[in-house]
């Protein structure tokens, strides 16, 4: 269980306080253990916020469903995610990892994160030569749209309706995917 200790505390701390302010020692603290074994656990100081901030952006349901009318649900998807517990989690997450983006491996981990849940699901169900390249076009728009939503908090994003934001950003991720 001590594994799970060192990975729960370090995403509390790097949630909270972010990748720079947080040393392995103070993880390690809050874990209530030896740095050393944080160290022996995760390697490096970089892993253990690659692994503890891993994230999870439960949209299966929608890559899954009907292509027309994808794009709204997806930004449907994308705006409410702060209204869960999980979603918020999420959110918070992404965060993290898109403000210690300087990083290779924490880039490595968001490129996989926004093409797993995004990109990959599209690329063949959509028609055309160019099916890959617009299928990684919706998850740029969508990864674009969720920083600038919930990382850093665009003021007119965040005080637009959330009916104009779904029409508008929806219907141009839906021309992506109609090609």
């Amino acid at each position: 269980m001590t594994r799970q200790e060192i990975h729960d505390a370090a995403r509390e701390l790097f949630t909270r306080e972010g990748f720079g302010s947080v040393g392995i020692r103070a993880v390690a603290a809050r874990a209530g253990v030896d740095a050393a074994l944080v160290i022996r656990h995760f390697g490096s100081k970089e892993q253990l916020f690659v692994e503890a901030m891993a994230v999870d952006l439960p949209a299966t349901r929608i890559m899954e469903g009907p292509l027309e009318g994808m794009g709204r649900a997806l930004v449907e998807h994308v705006v409410g995610l702060s209204s869960s517990t999980a979603g918020a989690l999420a959110v918070a997450s992404l965060a993290a990892l898109f403000r210690a983006s300087d990083r290779t491996e924490v880039q490595r981990t968001l490129r996989a994160t926004i093409e797993r849940s995004f990109a990959a699901p599209l690329v063949h169900r959509l028609d055309g030569a160019d099916a890959e390249l617009r299928a990684h076009l919706v998850a740029a728009q969508i990864g674009g749209l969720l920083t600038s939503l919930h990382v850093v908090e665009d003021s007119v994003l965040t005080g637009a309706g959330r009916t104009a934001l779904v029409a508008h950003y929806g219907d141009a991720v839906q021309r992506l995917i109609d090609g």
